[in-house]
């Protein structure tokens, strides 16, 4: 979440606390009453979307563990086929294995899960072969689920940024729409008791304003300085 964005948050629960505690004032006045219950509602709705926006996703470790996984039976299958290739002489499944553990620590994921593949289907034609290098349909079967684990957490990073950046501008619109609610009722019920209740206004009025909390500064500001109401 961007310091704008948790500023104005800020603020809104700011004017939310200045309403609870002069409830005496305003109480009597029916719309404001009602107009109070809606804007705590949105405040609710607000906490809860900027909550899902920062929950952690494990989708990246994931990813990297079904990596680790594929390469580490990837290798040894790679291994086992490159011994046949070579003691029946297969040109083809010699190019094919002729790879070494940083062949497949430094490929890129597609490179990874190409080769995977190949190496899987020639796992499935030579697997009666395979039997003499102690090569299981186990192995075989551990091998295409470890590339099926990792074709599918390869896209799982980018659906959790697209998740979140789709909260985010679902927080951003709920941040704006609860602002628009308080310009253009709370503020002017609240105006309403600027005769009788005069102070009451007054602090309304700080409550709304919009400090600048960012976290460093290159400039520092004046003491007392704020962003205007919005």
């Amino acid at each position: 979440m961007d310091t704008n964005l948790t500023n104005r948050i800020t603020m809104q629960k700011t004017v939310a606390a200045y309403l609870d505690s002069n409830t005496a004032i305003w109480g009597p006045l029916t719309p404001m009453q009602t107009a109070v219950q809606q804007y705590k509602q949105s405040l609710v709705a607000i906490d809860d979307a900027a909550q899902k926006q920062q929950t952690p996703s494990g989708a990246t470790e994931d990813k990297a563990a079904a990596r680790d996984a594929l390469e580490d039976v990837a290798f040894l299958m790679c291994e086992a086929l490159g011994a046949m290739a070579h003691a029946a002489d297969d040109h083809d499944l010699i190019a094919l294995t002729n790879a070494t553990q940083s062949t497949f620590s430094r490929a890129s994921d597609d490179e990874l899960s190409n080769l995977a593949a190949s190496l899987l289907s020639a796992a499935n034609t030579h697997k009666t072969e395979l039997t003499t290098f102690q090569v299981t349909q186990a192995n075989i079967d551990e091998l295409d689920q470890a590339l099926q684990r990792f074709n599918a957490s390869k896209t799982n990073p980018r659906m959790t940024i697209a998740e979140r950046s789709a909260r985010g501008e679902s927080l951003e619109a709920l941040v704006r729409d609860n602002q628009e609610f308080l310009r253009n009722q709370i503020d002017r019920l609240v105006n309403l008791f600027r005769r009788t209740h005069p102070d009451f206004v007054a602090g309304y009025r700080k409550a709304r304003v919009i400090v600048d909390r960012a976290a460093t500064h290159k400039v520092s500001k004046a003491p007392g300085e704020a962003t205007p109401p919005a």
